[in-house]
This record gives structure tokens, sequence and C-alpha cells, in this order.
């Protein structure tokens, strides 16, 4: 390798070889490319200095410092995304304190190994064996982020995840010099209006992202990004040319904020509003001035009525895609002028609206022809809901149905008939939906990639036999199919050889049999969920060691028949493997060694 990089060397210049890294981490993402850095130090240095995009890890005591070493390496990045949840190994962030203390740049000591080992934020069921419900601090301060955008003098998109530790004197340092940026997105911390005025004065952005995420503390206390209308103006005023807007707080309570956006930010075209206390005259406005809108999404506007989706229906032509969320004054008239009004719709989700019923998605099937993606969620519609879908939405490729009490086998069926360029499919707790529904799918559905079934106690064997028609599956998901046993899963497994993720978590009558066909017949799995699968043993962790060679994620989480011996049989496997899903008892102390160490990517998650 030493030789062919001589020789590439002596007849490319720089900005040709840095051009190869382009082409090379467009065509094969980071991993080759940071292969290509490892060459030699001409390679490393031309690499370092044409790197345009990074994900950087902050979490942990080590923030600033990693932010610095970023800085310092990569001086020409324009896409950052600093991320609190990252996860970086022990060993990696053991090694950056101590460049920390030798550079004079902090002195604070490291996290412990089993710190580092807990990287994500345990759900309702983890909970009970971890018994507490934290996540890990963060000493990503003003100081990293302003060395960073004094490093990355080029930068153009910029993205802050639970930045709790940035204050307005990072944001006033963003505004002072970062004069190319045209994208922000601030996730999870207290924006102050000061702030927020001198961001929409300093930056002439393009895309704005204005996010509150819960941090669920000891104390169970809840932080809300803080944005108010004062903000909202100065982005209206100075942000002529914004295009995508989101926007989630629970203290803008009056239309003006809203208003001075839409009149000052015409060319507006996706639109993100969460739990914004706003009535209708706010959204009368975007419909009146943001005639370039394609995306609009509504979550818990519950001041706004269907007068608001009328002005949008007949302000916003182009609209694309729509998402209404737990709104509950918008009824089946609203939806109708939308579907009178916006005949290039593509994408439409409806979630949690209890008051629309069934004329709403009839008027949305035999009218928007150009329809390709349907979500809805807790409706209380029935089967004629979608016999325009089956018989106008010739294009229709991903349909999500959660939650829908009322619907039978004979509304998936009407879609299945007549949508039949279908790719992805997810049914999810409609406790009416059965065998039937499958086999209309199968029959009719050849071309699909992704199918879900969660919580659908009526679907057996019967119907999973005729899934084997769609070939080209590559995700699967049948958690919590209680009535699937060994031989349903079987007539898959010999057809569908293209499958990248498969979950069986929460099936009883799935055992080890299912685990050795997968091994020898699943050859591309990459992700295998088997939560709370009783009828799984150490012998099919083996059989999966030994045949599913790219796995790269396996949760065999309160799996009871599972022991240490059998996750350390899964983890010696595959050498992709970055994951496993498992309780504390079972992480055997070889596999424990295995995540210490530095240049092991494998990572055993227990809970």
């Amino acid at each position: 390798m030493a030789s062919a990089a001589g020789l590439v060397n002596a007849a490319l210049p720089d900005d040709l070889l840095a051009e190869v890294f382009r082409r090379v981490a467009a065509a094969g993402g980071k991993a080759d490319l940071d292969s290509c850095a490892l060459v030699c130090s001409r390679w490393r240095g031309v690499e370092r200095a044409s790197r345009r995009a990074a994900r950087v890890p902050v979490d942990g005591p080590d923030g600033d410092v990693v932010a610095r070493c970023v800085a310092d390496r990569f001086p020409r990045l324009a896409d950052v995304f600093l991320d609190h949840g990252l996860y970086i190994a022990a060993g990696a962030s053991a090694g950056a304190a101590e460049r920390s203390r030798a550079y004079g740049w902090d002195n604070e000591s490291p996290k412990s190994d089993e710190q580092h080992m807990q990287c994500s934020t345990p759900s309702e069921d983890t909970q009970e064996e971890n018994g507490s419900d934290s996540v890990n601090p963060t000493s990503f301060t003003d100081a990293g982020l302003l060395h960073l955008i004094e490093g990355c003098k080029g930068l153009e998109k910029l993205t802050l995840n639970w930045f709790l530790h940035i204050s307005e004197k990072g944001l006033v340092g963003i505004a002072n010099r970062c004069r190319n940026l045209q994208s922000l997105a601030l996730s999870g911390g207290y924006v102050q209006n000061h702030g927020l005025i001198t961001l929409a004065e300093g930056c002439n952005l393009s895309e704005l992202k204005l996010c509150g995420v819960q941090e669920l503390t000891d104390k169970g206390l809840v932080e809300f990004v803080k944005i108010r209308n004062r903000s909202l103006d100065a982005i209206g005023t100075y942000c002529h040319n914004l295009e995508v807007l989101s926007v989630e707080s629970k203290h803008v309570n009056e239309n003006k904020g809203i208003i001075s956006v839409a009149k000052g930010c015409q060319y507006l075209k996706s639109l993100k509003m969460v739990w914004l206390g706003v009535g209708d005259e706010a959204l009368e406005a975007v419909g009146s001035s943001c005639s370039a809108l394609e995306n609009l999404s509504l979550d818990n506007l519950n001041k706004c009525s269907d007068r608001s989706l009328f002005s949008i229906a007949n302000g916003c032509k182009q609209l694309k895609s729509l998402i209404i969320k737990s709104s509950v004054k918008f009824t089946d008239r609203s939806i109708e002028r939308v579907s009178q009004n916006c005949k290039m719709l593509q994408h439409m989700e409806i979630n949690m609206c209890h008051i629309m019923e069934t004329a709403a998605l009839e008027h949305i099937g035999q009218r928007c022809i150009n329809l390709l993606g349907l979500t809805l969620n807790s409706l209380w519609i029935d089967n004629n809901a979608f016999l325009g879908f089956g018989r106008c939405c010739f294009l229709l490729k991903s349909v999500c149905l959660a939650n829908c009490c009322k619907i039978s086998d004979e509304a998936i069926s009407h879609i299945a008939q007549g949508c039949k360029n279908l790719r992805e499919l997810s049914i999810i707790s409609c406790p009416q939906i059965g065998d039937e529904a499958l086999l209309s799918v199968g029959e009719n559905c050849k071309e699909l990639r992704e199918l879900t079934l969660h919580g659908l106690g009526r679907l057996n064997d019967t119907g999973l036999a005729t899934v084997d028609q769609c070939r080209f599956l590559e995700k699967f998901d049948i958690c919590g199919c209680n009535q699937i046993t060994d031989y349903g899963l079987t007539t898959i497994i010999r057809e569908c050889h293209d499958l990248v993720h498969l979950n069986i978590s929460d099936t009883k009558k799935i055992g080890d049999t299912t685990l050795a066909k997968v091994g020898e017949g699943f050859r591309k799995l990459k992700h295998l969920m088997m939560l709370r699968c009783d009828a799984i043993s150490d012998v099919g962790l083996e059989d999966i060691a030994r045949g599913c060679l790219q796995l790269e994620a396996c949760g065999v989480f309160r799996c009871s028949q599972v022991t240490p011996a059998g996750v350390a049989a899964l983890a010696g496997g595959s050498s992709r493997l970055q994951r496993i899903i498992v309780e504390k008892c079972k992480v055997p102390e070889e596999a424990t060694g295995k995540c210490r160490m530095i240049n092991d990517p494998i990572l055993i998650s227990y809970y």
C-alpha cells in the first residue's frame, strides 16, 4: 500500500488528490475516507484540509477538548453536527483527557469505563434494571464552541444537540464570526431573545430549526428551548431569505411573531410549529404571504381551527407535505379543502386528530392522485376511507397505519390491490387486521421493501406464508405477533435473501429453529432484534454468529434462556458487530474487555 501511495503521490497534486477523496466520501462514506487518511502523512494532511463534514461527539467532561481538536485538524469543515448523544470509546476519551491536561485545556477527570459504556437513555423496560434514568453530563461550553467557529471559518451548516452549557456568549460568537452560515439547528437548551436576535442580524440564514428537547435529570425536571415572540419578530425582520423554519416552544402565545415571520420570509418552503400557542390569524398570514410553502407540520396547535387550514389550502397551492398532529379543532371540512386546492400533495400525515372521520380520508384518496406517502395514527375511521386510495393513488409507495381500531383486512386489501408500487407498509396495533390482509399484500405488492407488523394478534402463519412473494424485502418486523411460529418465518427465509433488518421481539413461538435458518438464509443481515424471546437460547445465537457475518447490531434483552456463554459466542461472530443489547448480568468478561479496546468497535449496551 505504501508503494502504491508513492506512485500516486508522484503523479497527483494536492487539489486532484482532494477531489479523489471527495468522490471516495460520496461513494463509500466516512469509513473509506478514514482509511485513505491512514495511508501516509501526505494523504492524511490533504484529507484533513479537504474534509467538509463532521459529526462531533461532545458529551462527557472532554467536550471542549474534542471541539478544539476537530477545529485544529479540519479547518475547512462546512457542515458540523455537535452531538451530545454520540458514543466515544472509553480509551479514546481517556486519551483526549490526557492531551487536555498536557495542554492545560481542562482539569476535569475523565469518566469511568462503565459510564462510557452507557451510551443511550434507557427505555421503560430497561429502567427497571437500572434503577435510575440519568443522562451523561457534558462540559461542552462557550469556549469549545468559539474555538470551533474560529478554526472553521467557512462554516455553512451548524447543528447543536443538547447545548445546555452554551450561553448567549456562544450564540453571539456564531453571529459575529460565521458570516457564511446558511443553516443553524439548536436543540435541547436555552435560547434567550437577545442571542437569537443577534443571530438573525448577523447570519443570512436560509434554514433555522429551534427544537425543544426534553432533558430528564435525577429530579425529573424538564427543560425546553425558550423562544418568544420578540425573537420571531427579529427572524421576520432580518432573515428574508429563510427557506426552512422549525420552532418548538410553549412560550410563543401570541400571533404577531409568526405573522412577522410569514410577512418577512416570503421564500419560506418548510415550516414546522410545535406547541405554539398561536391562533388562526398566524396561519392565515402564512397562507396569504408564503405562497412557495411546500412542507407544513402543525403539532399541538390547539388554538387553530379549520379556518387556518382553509387559508393554507387557498394560498399554498404548491404544498407537497402536510403533517397534522394532536390538533383538536381540525375537522373533515378542512382536509376536504386541502384535497381540492393542493393538487401537488405527496405526503400526508394525520396523527391523533380525534374528531376527523372517514370523510376526511375519502377526500384525500379521491383527489390527491400524486400522493406517495400516507401516515395515519389513532383515527376513528373505517374501511371506506381507503377505497379512493386503491382506485386513484396508484403512485403510493409508503403507508403507515397505527392504532386505527375500526379498520380490518378489507382496508389493507383496497390499498394492496390498487397500489402495486408500494415499497413500505407498516401496520401497528390495528387489532382487526389478520391473515386476509397479508394474503392480499403478498399477491399484489411484489416490490415491497419494508414490512412492519406490530402487535397483530390475529395474524398467524397462514397470512405470513404469502409474504415470501415479496422477494425484494429488506426490512421485516413482526414484534408482538404472538401467533407466528418457526414455520411461518421459515417460508420467508427461503425466498427473501436481501433482508437487512429483522425484528422478532416479543414473539413467544419463534425459537432456535428459526435462528438456524436465519444464519443460513440471511447472509446480508445487519440488524437483528430478539428482545423478550423466551424460546431463544445460546444454540440459536451460535448459529447467528456463524452465519450472519455482516451483523452490526443484535438485541437479546430479557431472553430467559440466553446465558453469558451465548452472548460471548455472538460477540465473537461478525467482525462488523457494533452493538449488543443485553442485561448487565449476562455480559461475559471477555466481551466487556472488548468494549474497552480503542480500536474494537463492539459495544455492549446493558441495562
